[in-house]
């Protein structure tokens, strides 16, 4: 469905001479990364909304658009699956933000910043087979992911330390970016499984 949505839109643009036909695939690949994106944030945020915590959904979401699409990580195989990982692991994220005691998220979430600092440090950004990427956009990549780790690091750390009453909103920050980490090494892991992968 996705597919097609997203072939009858660049048809669309092609017909009206916005784009050319010999640019028509990357227009389609590029059209069902939008609708995927947008499908899966709009999801995101009505699910914070109905929960009551829209400020999660969003940070969420922020963290994601921020360092993910420069450190790569798991790609699932299909739009569909993409879009299960993701909401998926925005609820997990959001029982752990709830099920750990305010005493111990600060000492947590400072342990998952390092962890998080680390891994993209040593392993991002991760090429994805679908959108491969030249060593000029990797090192570019990974400079900029490098320095948006630290910020947002330096972010978390600043904002358990002077502002702790919103500690849920900073520990979400920390785990977010933790499961960014988690999704480089798993892409990682599943790369070194298949063989010539």
């Amino acid at each position: 469905m996705l597919h097609k949505l997203a072939e009858d839109i660049s048809f669309y643009l092609i017909i009206n001479n916005i784009i050319d036909i010999e640019d028509r695939d990357t227009y389609i690949y590029g059209l069902e990364l939008l609708i995927s994106t947008l499908l899966i944030s709009i999801s995101i945020l009505i699910l914070g909304i109905l929960i009551g915590n829209f400020i999660s959904a969003v940070v969420f979401l922020t963290v994601h658009f921020l360092l993910k699409s420069y450190t790569g990580g798991y790609h699932a195989n299909h739009y569909y699956e993409c879009y299960i990982y993701s909401v998926f692991t925005y609820i997990v994220l959001i029982i752990i933000n709830c099920i750990t005691s305010a005493i111990y998220k600060p000492f947590i979430g400072l342990i998952l910043l390092i962890i998080s600092i680390l891994v993209i440090f040593n392993f991002a950004p991760i090429e994805n087979k679908n959108n491969p990427k030249t060593k000029e956009e990797m090192e570019k990549n990974k400079r900029i992911s490098r320095t948006r780790i630290l910020i947002l690091s330096i972010n978390g750390v600043l904002g358990f330390a002077i502002k702790a009453d919103l500690i849920d909103i900073w520990f979400m920050l920390a785990i977010t970016m933790f499961s960014i980490a988690y999704s480089i090494v798993k892409q990682i892991f599943l790369e070194r499984r298949v063989p010539g992968g």
